[in-house]
């Protein structure tokens, strides 16, 4: 009896194990990953990232280009001729309301309601933004990041990006493209160097500075943004007479369908050489503006565009096929003819 109870124990004994080792198994591991952003805050991320939330609309589009389905939510909803823009899968997301907030915690449900795993911000850093995210962080529980939403550090977002999420392949691709569109128009507008006003306002008084997110493409194909720089220009719309006197070559603005034209059309505009020579032209905007706003990764097909209105260049095949390129790569979407039309109608 002694030796079929030692026995029988042993044999309960080796099951228990075999339990535990299953059970063991059968439970994913929380393991977490470091990651350093662009602000030098150590964030510790879960090993796999499936829900992301964007913390404003240049993170979103960033995001949006990079994983589409880990979105949790975006800030706006396609809207009339944008919607064709998008594939018929991310026509309809969820609309997130209301972005968290430095100083109000009740402005946190929605991100604790979609339960992502990161929140991420890409754009200005500064100790303002730093102090809203750590804020964020700390009231909610969920990690945060801020990348640097400069337009010549975009390749590095993706390819730190990618990584997070776990994909570093997607990463990489991404941002060997970017580089090839840097690569191929950077400096096309410095030889001989082309004079343009940037308009950062639905009025055109309110320029975009070079060194502004709106100046950034002009920068990169090294034309001379008129308006100056932040450290020698006014913080102030400017007056018809001041653009007059600037003497732009170019004039280029953003707003809504039919701006350049009524800017054409406007007598005080008019007054513009490069106005009344028909050289002003507005940003094309879909699904997301090619200019200013938001100041994300939405820019890279305006740095091809502008490279081409500076110039007063017909768009080619050479062109048609890299924005065909931009669209597919970024934006998930093959173009139709009717849908570059378009994109690239005055």
């Amino acid at each position: 009896m002694h030796l079929a109870r030692s026995l029988w124990s042993r044999v309960r004994g080796f099951r228990i194990v075999l339990i535990v080792a299953a059970a063991t198994a059968a439970t994913p591991v929380l393991t977490q990953t470091r990651f350093s952003d662009d602000a030098q805050r150590t964030v510790d991320l879960p090993a796999r990232v499936t829900r992301v939330f964007a913390a404003g609309a240049p993170a979103e589009v960033l995001l949006y280009t990079l994983a589409p389905d880990l979105l949790v939510g975006r800030n706006r909803l396609p809207e009339a001729d944008a919607v064709e823009f998008f594939p018929p899968a991310y026509r309809t997301p969820t609309l997130i309301r209301q972005l968290p907030e430095v100083d109000n915690p009740a402005a946190d449900a929605e991100l604790v309601a979609l339960k992502p795993h990161l929140y991420v911000d890409y754009g200005t850093v500064n100790a303002d933004y730093v102090a809203s995210l750590d804020a964020v962080q700390k009231r909610t529980g969920v990690p945060g990041v801020l990348l640097d939403g400069a337009l010549t550090r975009v390749p590095a977002a993706y390819r730190r990006l990618g990584s997070a999420l776990g994909m570093p392949e997607r990463g990489e691709r991404l941002a060997t493209a970017v580089e090839g569109i840097f690569t191929k128009y950077r400096g096309t507008a410095a030889n001989p160097p082309i004079r343009v006003y940037l308009g950062c306002s639905g009025d055109g008084f309110v320029p975009c500075l070079e060194d502004d997110a709106g100046g950034e493409p002009l920068q990169l194909l090294g034309g001379v943004n008129v308006a100056g720089s932040r450290a020698s220009a006014p913080r102030r719309p400017r007056t018809i007479e001041e653009i007059v006197a600037m003497a732009p070559d170019v004039v280029v603005i953003s707003g809504n369908r039919g701006a350049a034209a009524r800017l054409r059309a406007h007598p005080e505009w008019s007054k513009v050489p490069a106005v009344a020579a028909g050289r002003v032209y507005q940003w094309p905007s879909l699904p997301y503006s090619w200019g200013a706003r938001p100041p994300s990764v939405n820019r890279l097909p305006g740095v091809m565009w502008l490279s081409y209105v500076l110039r007063n260049r017909l768009f080619d095949a050479a062109f048609r096929d890299d924005l065909r390129g931009f669209y597919r790569d970024f934006y998930h979407l093959d173009l139709s003819e009717p849908q570059v039309q378009s994109l690239l109608a005055p």
